[in-house]
């Protein structure tokens, strides 16, 4: 899934945003500045990553994401005020600003969670499954978080420091 479709409704932003990801190796397959034409694009792809803002037209990120088929996932590029409005907790949010260093790693990191989703044999240990379990824990018990809440504030965490999921872990629970 090294194919991306690009979702903006300003050109500029769309024709940033393909320099950064096109002069690192990435094949952009489309872009779409409206909903319509993003989803004609989305009906001739499989295996596609759709990068966005919060909204293409009148639909949001989450009109989008219900709208996708398997094999198809998405990443929505959002200003910090718009990321609680994302109702559902499996497109991958990069809040605003960006750089080119952190697209990057940013698609990276969800395009290797989204290899070992899909392959789901699984890496981990059961000593780290356990870790990673009881620091999902620790944070649902300390801060009234759900199971979803918890993944991703560990996910993100592990993003924004460069860590492995696993260290991040074991750093929540001191150990």
């Amino acid at each position: 899934m090294e194919q991306l479709i690009l979702a903006f409704t300003k050109e500029e932003t769309t024709a940033r945003i393909r320099r950064m990801l096109e002069g690192s190796g990435y094949t952009v397959r489309a872009a779409a500045h409206s909903a319509p034409e993003l989803y004609r694009h989305l009906a001739n792809a499989d295996d596609v990553l759709v990068v966005m803002g919060y909204k293409i037209g009148t639909d949001t990120v989450d009109d989008v994401f219900d709208a996708l088929r398997r094999g198809q996932k998405l990443m929505s590029v959002v200003k910090a005020e718009r990321q609680d409005m994302i109702d559902n907790e499996e497109i991958f949010v990069l809040p605003l600003p960006i750089n080119r260093e952190r697209l990057l790693s940013s698609i990276e990191v969800f395009l290797g969670a989204i290899k070992r989703e899909t392959k789901r044999t699984s890496r981990r240990s059961g000593d780290e499954e356990e870790i990673i379990e009881r620091a999902k824990l620790y944070l649902m018990e300390k801060y009234r978080m759900t199971e979803q809440q918890a993944h991703r504030f560990i996910q993100k965490r592990s993003m924004d420091t460069g860590a492995k999921f696993i260290d991040t872990a074991r750093q929540i629970l001191h150990i």
